[in-house]
């Protein structure tokens, strides 16, 4: 894994972005199968206003912890933070793009911390979940 560890990180570097599509087969792995359920059910989705079934949001979350992990390794895992907003729905078989640009470092009880402003984009660029994820340089 190549961590934040082997190269200097400066504000505004982008991180190795990821994709990730979220199939209806995957979403009820996530959540099991229910009836009346927006994630598992098309039926119940579509009668509360959506096209199709919907991917949990904590999926998203999963995909930019992913992606953290990646970039800061332990630093992510052992100090890590999230705050995100989901701001569109994200559909069974969209594709999701997960970005993240480092915004701040700074010193925290003698390590250094870094943030990140994290997004989620669907196939037609809309953002479907935005926020903030920090943690330390390994």
């Amino acid at each position: 894994m190549d961590t934040a560890t082997t190269r200097a990180v400066g504000i505004g570097q982008e991180l190795p972005s990821l994709a990730k599509q979220p199939t209806q087969r995957r979403i009820d792995a996530y959540s099991t199968v229910r009836a009346h359920s927006i994630h598992s059910d098309e039926a119940w989705a579509q009668a509360k206003g959506f096209r199709t079934c919907l991917a949990q949001g904590m999926m998203s979350t999963a995909y930019v912890s992913e992606m953290m992990t990646r970039f800061l390794g332990a630093g992510f895992v052992k100090g890590g933070s999230m705050s995100i907003a989901f701001v569109k729905p994200v559909y069974a078989g969209d594709r999701l793009t997960v970005r993240g640009v480092v915004k701040d470092k700074r010193e925290e009880d003698g390590r250094t911390r870094v943030v990140v402003e994290v997004t989620c984009t669907n196939q037609h660029g809309q953002q479907t979940a935005i926020g903030t994820a920090s943690g330390f340089l390994p």
